[in-house]
């Protein structure tokens, strides 16, 4: 059966839930009491789950031959996409300057003191890394959904 890489990859999740749901169905009905019918043949489970997994490969296999053509873009997109996540959990910024006040312990007692914090990546720029990051991670998207639309595995 020919179809785009669209429909693999949702073939290729559907095929992995079905192998999850064999093994798990493998494993329960591997024992039985004596003397009962077990609903299901673990055996005859176990040749179904081979068989998904045979065409899980062979599909996975065709995708990824398939993705040659954007193999650079799927990359970009997994670098954005981390280095997005970087951007967001940054906490250490604020403005380039700012004056504060810390506790000082001097002279045995605390006192308030001046304190300048100079941050080199601003609040500003991260929040413009973000913005600049998420766009190519849209357009690196986009991209690759149209060549997934339109090659075929």
């Amino acid at each position: 059966m020919k179809f785009n890489i669209s429909r693999g990859l949702k073939e290729k999740n559907r095929i992995s839930g079905k192998i999850a749901k064999l093994q798990k169905q493998v494993e329960e009905f591997n024992t039985y009491e004596e003397g009962k019918i077990p609903d299901l043949s673990s055996i005859d489970l176990l040749g179904q789950l081979q068989e998904e997994w045979a065409y899980l490969i062979d599909l996975k296999t065709k995708i990824a031959m398939a993705n040659i053509g954007i193999a650079d873009k799927l990359i970009k997109l997994t670098e954005a996409k981390a280095e997005l996540a970087f951007w967001n959990q940054f906490r250490n910024s604020g403005p380039a300057v700012e004056l504060t006040e810390k506790s000082e312990y001097r002279e045995g007692k605390y006192v308030m003191i001046p304190s300048i914090k100079y941050s080199s990546i601003t609040s500003k720029e991260i929040l413009e890394h973000r913005d600049r990051v998420q766009k190519l991670i849209e357009n690196l998207q986009d991209e690759i959904d149209e060549f997934n639309q339109k090659t075929l595995i």
